[in-house]
Formats: structure tokens, sequence, C-alpha cells
């Protein structure tokens, strides 16, 4: 996989861009030249310098330290996201082609989910939820991104269920939680950590996406989708305040994009050999 990631030159930029971020958010208190929540009116909305490399925003808010500690809830978010969706549209999609008269009503049941847009569904669950908090935004876009995960298994497992050692395994007395974790779960290892990759992305921008609406995070949190809400009226006598957050939003969500084709081709055997 090492090997391909190598080749695959835009995945090795992705991964360490990634990486990058990463470090960077997890530094942040090292590194940050200031405290993301001081107020400093007397110097708002001044353009970068020595002092505020990114600027300041409307309150006088160092914008290069919200960056760094807003990387670090878009990289929780991100992978909390996927890891949920993950968990949840796996065992949808695997129970639901293992066990076929479950499977019709799951499935019917994430059919009429996936017709809803992802970031309409969080939004409806997140006003029943009524409040707005980190893990209330993570179970929200981990169950709006769950039906693709599911559908992504459903159609894998389906496939894999019709192999021989499947019937092989069935007429030798195996149980079916033998062999749905024995022999239907780790040949869906793979496709499942690409598909992974994604979700990860799309939550990452999913999140932001409900920052911007102001049904994310609490306001003064730093949070990349909120400095670009807050600092949109602003765009035309200080750009910086929304270019900054909106790049690295960007950045992250292609980082994440291209290492997720090279995982795609790493992990995949008919793919190897085309790179």
């Amino acid at each position: 996989m090492f090997r391909v990631l190598w080749r695959r030159k835009t995945g090795l930029v992705g991964f360490i861009v990634l990486a990058s971020i990463c470090l960077a958010a997890i530094l942040a208190p090292f590194v940050a030249p200031c405290d993301p929540y001081r107020l400093n009116p007397s110097i708002r909305l001044q353009p970068p310098n020595r002092a505020h490399l990114f600027g300041t925003d409307m309150f006088g808010r160092d914008i290069l330290s919200r960056v760094l500690y807003g990387a670090r809830l878009s990289l929780i978010t991100g992978f909390s996201v996927a890891f949920l969706s993950g968990t949840m549209g796996v065992g949808v999609g695997i129970v639901s082609a293992y066990f076929k008269r479950t499977g019709m009503i799951l499935m019917r049941v994430n059919d009429a989910l996936m017709a809803f847009p992802e970031i309409i569904l969080a939004l409806a669950l997140l006003a029943i939820a009524g409040r707005a908090s980190l893990a209330n935004v993570i179970i929200a876009l981990g169950i709006a991104y769950a039906p693709r995960m599911a559908r992504t298994a459903y159609g894998l497992a389906l496939r894999i269920r019709e192999f021989a050692y499947i019937e092989a395994a069935q007429a030798i007395g195996s149980g079916s939680f033998r062999i749905i974790f024995y022999h239907l779960l780790p040949n869906l290892i793979s496709p499942v950590i690409v598909q992974t990759t994604f979700t990860c992305a799309l939550a990452i921008l999913g999140s932001a996406s409900l920052d911007f609406l102001g049904v994310g995070v609490s306001p003064e949190v730093p949070s990349w989708g909120a400095m670009v809400n807050e600092g949109r009226i602003y765009i035309t006598i200080a750009p910086w305040v929304i270019v900054f957050p909106g790049f690295f939003v960007s950045l992250l969500v292609l980082a994440l994009n291209l290492l997720g084709d090279a995982l795609r081709d790493a992990l995949d055997p008919r793919l190897r050999r085309l790179v």
C-alpha cells in the first residue's frame, strides 16, 4: 500500500497535507500566537501583518489562532462522523444482505433516507435535538451519511454472499454470527476504508456548512464554517476574514479525497497493476 502511495504523487501530497494539518491541530496550544477567544476591538479587521499573519477579525481576534483551533474541531468531527456512519452503515448493509426478509425492510428505510440530501437530513435531526453542540452535530451527520455507507456495504455483501466458500461454511453448519464476522466482514474492510475516507471529507464539509448556517457548535467556538459566516459581511473591506478559513476547508477536503483515491488504488488488486 505504501509503495502505491509513494508512486501516486497526488496521494502522497494528500497524505502530507493531512498529516500537517493534524500536527498543527494537535500542537495548536503551543504554536498559536494568541488566545483564539481573546477580544481586542482596538485592532479589529487588521490586514495580515507581522503580529497577526492572517490578520484579525471583526472582534480583534487573531485569525491564525482561530484557524489552528478550528482544525481541531473539523478533524474531530470528520473522523467521528466517518467512524459512526461507517459502523452503522456496514452493520445495516451486512445484516440486510445476509437476512433477506429483514434486509427488505431495512433497505427500504435506507432508500427513504437517501432520498433526502444529507445536509437537509442533518438539519432536521439537529432541529429535533433542539440544542447546538458538537455531539449533536456528529450524531446528526453520522446518521445522515450512514445510508450511503449502508448501500455500499449491502451491494458488496450481496455479491460476497454468493461465493462458494460462504456456501461451504453454511454446509458445514457454521452459524450466521461466524459467517458474518469471519467471512463477510473481512472482505468488506478494503472498500469500507476507502469509502470512510471520502465520508470524512464530506463530513468536514457538512460540518462547516452547518456552522455557516448557525446550527452547528456555539458561535464563540473557533470553527471554519462559523468564521466564514461571521466574515461574509466584511468580504469587500476585509476579505482575509473568510479567505483563510475557507482555504483550509477546501485544502483539507482536497487532501482527504486525494488520499482516498490513492487508497482505492492500493487496496483494489484490479487497479494495482495500473499504477
